[in-house]
């Protein structure tokens, strides 16, 4: 009885030691996993450098890489190093008033981000000492609470600095930059390595355009000058004239350039089919105020790559007048303002063929029953104007990015191509996509679209064409007018 009672006593002491090694394990791998995510929940962190303000994080992973998001662009990422977290760095806000500093050497933008290790450093030596701090104390209160003994809370103290040095040590000891070499895109970046394969000195004559807008507006001021002294030229007297410009897509030479010509020029107002910005994100938004307000009134309506944030943003700057399916005159001119479908989303995208279809039959329907009936009709997509030939004159559009005037049953539909040169899409498979904007010149009583001139300016090789379309008084197209002599490479 007595063996079998201490069988029984030493059966009980052995199975509380494999419960309490059992426990003190658990309590060590809690500690673990707690200052573990930890180091993920304290990471994320804003740096600013220069003009780019970026958040960096850290994710669990289960094999170490880094990502590089650029929203809604798409991102980029590479195997970097060893370690399981994912070293995250997001593109949160781009100053547009200092970016386009960054061609400058001397600027003040330029300088920052020629600096960016030191903002970069300091903010990895503030990070590094809040995570060991916080590892530390999530260690030390995880396993106080599990074992309620002050050694167990030194212990888990000691666990969580671990966690975070040999997590760290990992990462640091075994980051590797090179593998940018060989990254992997998403998204619209898919793109990326055909438009880093452009040549050095291509995108050298793409800064040097940026600084010669002035001189490109004045051999522009010329060449209009003298198609004013040919006999088919519009009186100055009884004449408006109208900018037509579109597809800007955040483009900073286009915005000096329209500067540039609304100041040179005797425009009596703007129109702006849309697609304005890239992406219609929030970083976006400061862009219209680098050339705008202008002296003169501005009419808007969005494009498929604009959003509503950048609605609002154009609403409430000064002399800008958005269109959103209403009619609104200018110098006596009515004109109808559709937005694309795409620009009411925070997610811009082109409308499909049947989206399209739709809206052009409202827009048709919404101009039969407005009176006066408009002289122009402004939409972004050319499929939202397929039901308008013969019911208004004049109809200006843009998202195709090719310039270009047709006329059909009487009405004249116009096409200001890319104001922005495509931007990131400054290339296709048919070459450079050009600058392009036009003229229209509208004769006050009767009103009538006497006359239209397209500018087109190629940045990279920095030559420039104007085209004078003339129309009859009373009857449709009568011919092509081109100044040939004005398409010349700018010398200097």
């Amino acid at each position: 009885m007595t063996r079998t009672v201490s069988e029984l006593s030493a059966r009980r002491i052995h199975a509380a030691r494999i419960i309490h090694v059992l426990f003190a394990a658990a309590t060590i791998a809690a500690t673990i996993l707690v200052a573990y995510y930890s180091l993920i929940l304290v990471s994320p962190t804003d740096i600013t450098v220069g003009p780019v303000r970026l958040e960096f994080s850290l994710k669990s992973a289960w094999h170490g890489k880094s990502v590089v998001n650029l929203p809604p662009a798409g991102s980029i990422e590479a195997d970097t190093h060893s370690g399981p977290v994912l070293a995250s760095f997001s593109l949160q806000e781009i100053s547009v008033n200092d970016v386009g500093d960054l061609t400058d050497p001397g600027s003040q933008a330029r300088l920052a981000l020629d600096n960016w290790r030191e903002p970069l450093g300091r903010e990895a030596q503030n990070l590094v000492i809040k995570t060991i701090i916080i590892c530390i104390l999530a260690g030390g209160a995880v396993a106080g609470l599990l074992q309620r003994r002050w050694q167990w809370v030194l212990a888990g103290m000691a666990i969580g600095l671990m966690t975070v040095l040999m997590v760290g040590g990992l990462v640091y000891g075994t980051y590797d930059t090179s593998a940018f070499r060989e990254p992997r895109y998403s998204g619209s970046l898919t793109y990326a390595p055909e438009v880093l394969a452009f040549s050095q000195d291509t995108l050298a004559n793409l800064n040097t355009y940026k600084d010669r807008v002035p001189e490109i507006a004045d051999s522009l001021y010329r060449t209009i000058s003298e198609l004013h002294q040919l006999p088919q030229a519009p009186p100055e007297e009884d004449t408006i004239r109208v900018l037509h410009i579109s597809d800007m897509h955040s483009s900073s030479d286009a915005a000096k350039l329209v500067k540039t010509v609304v100041d040179r020029y005797n425009i009596d107002f703007i129109i702006d089919t849309g697609d304005l910005t890239e992406f219609g994100t929030s970083f976006e938004i400061k862009y219209p105020s680098t050339y705008l307000p202008l002296l003169k009134p501005y009419v808007w309506i969005g494009g498929n790559h604009d959003s509503p944030l950048v609605t609002r943003s154009m609403q409430s700057i000064p002399g800008v007048t958005v269109l959103d399916s209403q009619f609104e005159q200018f110098d006596g001119i009515i004109v109808g303002g559709f937005p694309d479908p795409g620009s009411r989303s925070l997610n811009p995208q082109p409308a499909s063929d049947a989206e399209m279809a739709s809206e052009a039959a409202r827009i048709a329907g919404l101009v039969d029953v407005q009176k006066p009936r408009p002289f122009i009709v402004a939409v972004h997509d050319p499929k939202a104007s397929a039901l308008l030939n013969g019911r208004v004159p004049v109809v200006v559009d843009g998202h195709t990015h090719r310039q270009g005037i047709t006329v059909e049953n009487g009405t004249v539909f116009l096409d200001a191509g890319s104001t922005g040169g495509g931007n990131l899409r400054s290339f296709n498979h048919d070459g450079e996509i050009p600058s392009s904007l036009q003229v229209l010149y509208i004769r006050k009583e009767p009103q009538k679209l006497v006359a239209v001139d397209t500018v087109i300016i190629y940045r990279f090789s920095q030559e420039f064409s104007v085209t004078r379309r003339v129309f009859a008084v009373d009857e449709g197209l009568i011919r092509d007018l081109e100044l040939r002599e004005a398409a010349a490479v700018l010398s200097g």
